[in-house]
């Protein structure tokens, strides 16, 4: 048992060895895999060994969920400890029941051993591992290991959430350092720490509401919240993404941009933090094609068309400019407007610029 403890808590501080943890445990249940979720202030995330994340992925993708009276009685039983398929079901109920019946049984599988625990801080874990119906009932033996394991799991990933929210919020105080306003949310988009910059801001820039981090100027909150939804959906594959904030009679304009925290290897908090940092653009100086380029995820030419017409250049003479089309400059200036969040030519020179926008009402 102490190897396993062990290697507990190191995956607190080693996030790829989690896999490796449910690959012993696994190992000494005699189960075929497991799977661990947590749920907390910084988001739902799982765990699983290979096995287990072919069988969830079935299991989630078949709809089964709307099956799962295992669940519902382990609910029900609310025991503090783990809970094995004759703890919640009489052994004539199994043929009767779909979830068994029909998804695991032609899988060969058939018994589980599985715990929910919520934490002091409130985090919400459930693990659960699946063994092959040949192999029999998880004995009462292994359930007590489990068991004599739970707080320990119980501990190392509440910590690990919690260490994971402290790296990203020393990162925010880093970039605080270099004079760069930052504050770290979860996948829903809630503020969780923030830099002394980054309060500044609060509320004349950003509102640190109960739902999310919002915006104050509509149209760039509006992105903001598109921007969350798609990292919340794909976190696996986010980038840096930007947000153009015009400026306003008492702010400068800037960009806000949303970075991924990265875990390392398959981490058990994988993809649920980000940092949200604004830098704002000199009003006396117009960004290079370079730094266009990086504040709004712009092509190389779409970047040299906004350059130009951030200097006063209209449309028809950035043609001649540039080298090329009418309509290509038109095609580039309909992506621009896009990337950047405005909504015709004067208003991309204004925000360019530094100038002052006016706010929607």
């Amino acid at each position: 048992m102490h190897d396993v403890v062990d290697k507990i808590y190191e995956a607190v501080l080693v996030p790829e060895k989690w896999e490796s943890v449910l690959i012993d445990i696994n190992d000494v249940l005699g189960t075929r895999g497991g799977v661990i979720f947590t749920q907390s202030e910084v988001g739902m995330t799982c765990v699983a060994t290979p096995a287990a994340a072919d069988i969830f992925r079935r299991f989630a993708e078949e709809g089964w969920d709307k099956y799962n009276t295992r669940r519902e009685r382990a609910d029900r039983l609310d025991h503090a400890g783990f809970v094995t398929d004759l703890d919640v079901f009489l052994p004539h109920e199994f043929a009767s029941e779909p979830l068994y019946r029909d998804f695991l049984y032609p899988l060969g599988l058939g018994w589980s051993v599985g715990t929910h625990i919520v934490t002091p801080d409130g985090d919400k874990i459930a693990a659960s591992f699946d063994g092959d119906f040949d192999a029999g009932p998880i004995s009462r033996a292994k359930t007590d290991w489990l068991d004599s394991i739970r707080p320990h799991l119980a501990r190392a990933l509440s910590l690990a959430g919690r260490l994971k929210i402290a790296t990203a919020s020393r990162i925010t105080d880093g970039l605080g350092v270099f004079g760069l306003p930052a504050c770290v949310v979860n996948s829903q988009g809630r503020m969780l720490t923030a830099n002394a910059l980054m309060q500044r801001m609060i509320p004349s820039k950003i509102i640190d509401s109960r739902e999310r981090i919002k915006l104050r100027h509509t149209p760039s909150d509006r992105l903001l919240q598109n921007a969350l939804f798609q990292l919340a959906l794909r976190p696996a594959d986010a980038g840096v993404l930007s947000i153009p904030v015009p400026a306003s009679e008492e702010e400068a304009a800037s960009v806000a941009h949303i970075v991924p925290v990265r875990g390392m290897g398959r981490d058990i908090l994988p993809g649920g933090l980000f940092i949200v940092t604004i830098s704002t653009l000199a009003s006396s100086t117009i960004p290079g094609v370079s730094l266009l380029r990086g504040l709004f995820d712009l092509t190389p030419s779409e970047a040299k068309v906004a350059r130009f017409a951030a200097g006063g250049a209209a449309p028809k003479d950035i043609s001649a400019l540039a080298g090329v089309s009418p309509n290509t400059v038109k095609t580039h200036l309909k992506s621009v407007y896009a990337k950047t969040g405005v909504e015709n030519h004067g208003a991309l020179v204004r925000l360019l610029s530094g100038s002052v926008l006016p706010v929607p009402s």
